[in-house]
């Protein structure tokens, strides 16, 4: 079952070299310090469930990709954008998104052990958390060779 792992710290690895991504966190929401002590922009890894057929396994694996609004002192502005950030934040971080999916579908080592089985669900959310974080929830489906044999 070296897949799950390959899988996890695959992600973990290409999302770390991305410029809007500080913290990169694994398991659980509630296992995620959203105080003052992590370091935003933060992506946080959730594998929701699994699927195990006769030779394949599917993970459905859900990504927060999120980070701190700020808010501007200044009076409200009259623009779209209004007196924060939350723009800028959702653009990033869709960004760090995309260049993810790119990256799953073209690269050819990953295409040998796994592959992506589904488009990258994303979902928009601002408030879900406490410390005004928005950001993005994205779901999608890895598939890999359930390699488990009946003796």
């Amino acid at each position: 079952m070296k897949y799950y792992f390959k899988i996890i710290d695959d992600i973990k690895t290409a999302i770390e070299v991305e410029p809007f991504i500080t913290t990169v966190t694994q398991g659980d929401i509630t296992d995620v310090d959203l105080n003052k002590k992590v370091l935003f922009p933060l992506c946080h890894i959730m594998v929701q469930n699994a699927e195990v057929q006769e030779n394949i396994i599917s993970l459905n694996i859900s990504l927060l990709l999120m980070d701190i609004e700020d808010f501007s002192k200044e009076n409200e502005s009259h623009d779209i954008r209004g007196n924060n950030n939350e723009l800028d934040v959702l653009n990033t971080q869709l960004a760090v998104a995309a260049r993810l999916h790119a990256l799953i579908r073209k690269n050819s080592s990953w295409k040998d052990s796994y592959q992506l089985d589904s488009n990258f669900s994303c979902e928009p959310f601002k408030e879900r958390f406490e410390n005004n974080l928005a950001g993005w929830s994205v779901d999608f489906t890895i598939t890999f060779q359930n390699d488990m044999t009946y003796c």
